[in-house]
């Protein structure tokens, strides 16, 4: 849940996921297209939809529907894809980050300074119990200006999917795609990200799933903003697993407006 007690979009996402999953048994996604057309409450129940289109030989399709209230929230397009054996490899290599152990969490780092920080921050961090974040820079968890349109952080799912859990992998790296996946795109643009300057919330996202299932209790997100104009940010992310292997590949556009008194 947002901070306005809105639906969190990772959790569109997620649930996306596990629904077509459902009804595309044994097959693994490989690609994923999602648009957030209006806000939902997290209070009321949203309804998902799943449009069978496709059940091909090695590729299968899915649409996904969210429904609250009469209205559609989201939408998402699904592709399923049977990996195939002794073909081209290569993967990026990941970036250098503190060891995760040596890092507070942002929860923790908000506990500590709740008394001088936006409610709005507080409110935010200290409800949410699905993951937890590390930044190796702590004060940019906190919502301090960047130098860059660049951010990296440690995230770890709670609780992360059982093993041998495949749609719950698949889901729930879904659902942490969407966290922190616009802070590139706006860490330049206010004197400290979550005072309320920039009104910001997700517009589209896409996902790559690269990799079969693996332990994700600890994962590494890279994420970069080639460019933000006309009230839209776009950014683009790599998740990686503790060994650094590449998991997904992530992009997202973001409106980034700044309000107007």
């Amino acid at each position: 849940m947002n901070a306005g007690g809105e639906v969190f979009g990772g959790q569109y996402l997620g649930l996306s996921v596990h629904a077509a999953m459902l009804s595309a048994p044994g097959r693994m996604p490989h690609a994923l297209s999602a648009f957030f057309l209006r806000s939902a409450r997290a209070s009321d129940q949203v309804e998902y939809h799943v449009e069978r289109t496709r059940d091909g030989r090695t590729f299968a399709h899915r649409r996904v529907a969210a429904w609250q209230d009469g209205k559609e929230v989201y939408r998402a397009e699904i592709s399923f894809h049977d990996p195939e054996d002794d073909q081209p490899f290569h993967e990026a290599k990941a970036p250098e980050a503190p060891d995760i152990e040596t890092l507070k969490s942002q929860h923790q780092c908000v506990l500590d300074r709740a008394d001088e920080l936006d409610p709005l921050v507080v409110r935010r961090v200290i409800n949410r119990a699905s993951f937890e974040s590390y930044f190796p820079d702590p004060e940019e968890g906190l919502g301090k200006p960047g130098t860059r349109p660049y951010t990296l952080a440690w995230l770890r799912p709670s609780p992360p999917p059982l093993p041998g859990d495949m749609i719950g992998y698949f889901a729930t790296l879904a659902y942490l795609t969407d966290a922190c996946a616009n802070f590139a795109g706006r860490i330049m643009h206010a004197k400290q990200l979550h005072d309320g300057e920039l009104a910001s919330s997700s517009l589209n996202h896409a996902i790559w799933f690269h990799a079969t299932p693996r332990p994700i209790d600890t994962l590494l997100y890279e994420v970069d903003s080639p460019y933000a104009g006309g009230g839209l940010g776009f950014n683009r992310g790599t998740m990686f697993d503790v060994e650094g292997r590449v998991l997904a590949s992530i992009t997202q556009e973001a409106l980034i407006r700044r309000r107007r008194n």
